[in-house]
C-alpha cells in the first residue's frame, strides 16, 4: 500500500447463500465497502491475500472446512462496525452471529484458522451470558 493511500473497506464472507449475500452488498453500499464472497476452494487462503494485502500468495494448504457463515471486515472502524450492524438490519440480512475484523495478527490466518477462533469466543461468550442470566 502507498504511503497516504487509503485502504478499502472490504467484507469477506464465508458461507452466506446468494439471498443474504445480496442483502449484505446492499448494506454494504452506504459504507462504500466491498463485499468479497469467499468460495469453499479459498477458505485455506490467508486473509491478507483475500483482502488484497502485499505479500500474500494464493495458497490454500490445510484447511477444515466449516458451514456457518463468517463475516469479517476489513478496514472498518468501530464507527463503520456499528453502522454496517445497523444496515444489515434495514437491509433484512438481520444477525450474523460469527464477525470478526483483520487484525495484524489474524491477517496471517486463513479463513478456517479465524472462523474456530471466532466461534470458540462466541460459544464461551454464549455460556457467560447464561450464567448471568440464570442468576450464576
Amino acid at each position: 500500500m502507498i504511503a497516504g493511500e487509503k485502504m478499502k473497506k472490504t467484507v469477506l464472507l464465508y458461507n452466506f447463500t446468494e439471498e443474504r449475500l445480496q442483502g449484505v452488498k446492499r448494506a454494504l453500499v452506504p459504507l462504500k465497502a466491498l463485499a468479497k464472497a469467499v468460495p469453499h476452494e479459498q477458505f485455506g487462503c490467508k486473509l491478507g491475500f483475500l483482502v488484497g494485502e502485499d505479500g500474500f500468495d494464493g495458497s490454500a494448504d490445510g484447511y477444515e472446512p466449516f458451514v456457518d457463515e463468517l463475516l469479517v471486515m476489513y478496514g472498518f472502524d468501530s464507527g463503520d462496525i456499528d453502522m454496517l450492524i445497523r444496515s444489515l438490519r434495514k437491509y433484512g440480512v438481520g444477525r450474523v452471529e460469527l464477525k470478526a475484523v483483520v487484525t495484524p495478527t489474524n491477517i496471517n490466518w486463513n479463513g478456517s484458522e479465524l472462523y474456530f477462533a471466532v466461534k470458540a469466543d462466541h460459544e464461551e461468550m454464549k455460556k457467560l451470558r447464561e450464567q448471568k442470566n440464570n442468576g450464576q
